[in-house]
């Protein structure tokens, strides 16, 4: 279950023994919602540990990167070690949490995740979709996974120069314009059967794994329901974008709330190895970046896409969302 720790088999350089412990928390998403802010600051908590690799925290993306994910499931051993050994003699004083924000979308893995660990609690970071899905596009542009066919239409494309699925193609240089945005958003919506009833959501579970790509992504209540059935409510922490990015304080009060969520009493986030982290993630390439706004067409395209899935998530949620149609 959730926070289980188990024996390693190795040994600390004092020749005690270790256990690696599953998850009790796991942060499943939105993908350009913030969650790199929140896990900033929770994984310098004393009580708080997630996977690593050569010391720096990563995303442990164990299931979504998974062929299968109840192979993966059965292979629990490995998922272990992907975070830190724990003394023996204290199991469980220190917590760890999964961030994985892939995992929102593929309807798959909540079961997966139920039957392992029951009592795990869940963080999801949610952002505007719209505003999400230009973002999305950005850091797809930012790593070169953006091309424009003879037609004239962007796609998002993996393939590498020189291959014949390349032929033809230009790869878009960061940032890219916003008639960029425009021109997938176009593309993608025309290829789409919006007859077909509940049609957003057909597009958001994709071949079954859930799509991946820059707008479905952004249909939250649809990819939330998969959570819900495997899950209590009560075992789901919402947070909004917009609210917990507006100040240092808000974003604070945001990690606060999960301490609270996880039982964990409050750290004082003011120490001077904090701000060294805090400088450091502000100086990643990858954080922020200038790129012009999108376009208002685009805009209000996106703002009616989202608006009924916005209002089905604030009634899921129970709150209002800062968002069109979140009634905020």
């Amino acid at each position: 279950d959730a926070g289980a720790c188990v024996a390693d088999g190795a040994r600390t350089w004092r020749g005690q023994p270790v256990v690696r412990c599953l998850p009790s928390l796991a942060v499943i998403g939105a993908m350009k919602s913030g969650t790199t802010n929140v896990m900033l600051y929770l994984q310098l908590h004393p009580s708080l540990r997630t996977s690593e690799r050569l010391g720096w925290p990563v995303e442990s993306r164990y299931f979504s990167a998974a062929k299968d994910v109840d192979v993966a499931a059965k292979d629990w051993r490995k998922y272990l070690g992907l975070y830190p050994a724990d003394d023996a003699a204290r199991p469980g004083a220190v917590l760890t949490f999964d961030k994985s924000p892939n995992y929102l979308l593929n309807p798959k893995i909540p079961p997966v995740l139920a039957a392992l660990a029951p009592k795990l609690k869940l963080l999801v970071a949610l952002r505007n979709p719209t505003s999400r899905a230009y973002s999305h596009l950005q850091h797809e542009c930012r790593n070169g996974r953006l091309r424009r066919d003879a037609s004239g239409v962007v796609y998002r494309s993996t393939c590498a120069a020189g291959r014949k699925s390349c032929a033809g193609t230009t790869k878009l240089d960061y940032p890219c314009a916003p008639e960029a945005f425009e021109s997938l958003v176009t593309a993608r919506l025309a290829a789409r059967d919006q007859t077909e009833e509940d049609w957003r959501c057909a597009w958001a579970k994709g071949d079954g794994d859930g799509d991946s790509n820059v707008l479905p992504r952004g249909f939250y209540d649809c990819q939330l329901r998969a959570w819900l059935r495997a899950f209590p409510r009560r075992q789901l922490l919402a947070l909004v974008f917009e609210e917990f990015v507006a100040s240092r304080d808000a974003t604070l009060k945001a990690v606060q709330s999960v301490e609270t969520f996880l039982g964990l009493p409050p750290y004082d986030y003011a120490s001077a190895r904090v701000r060294a982290v805090e400088r450091l993630y502000a100086a990643v390439p990858s954080r922020g970046g200038a790129y012009s706004p999108m376009l208002p067409k685009t805009k209000a395209t996106l703002d009616e896409l989202y608006c009924a899935p916005n209002a089905a998530l604030a009634d899921t949620l129970g709150r209002t969302l800062p968002w069109p149609c979140g009634d905020g």
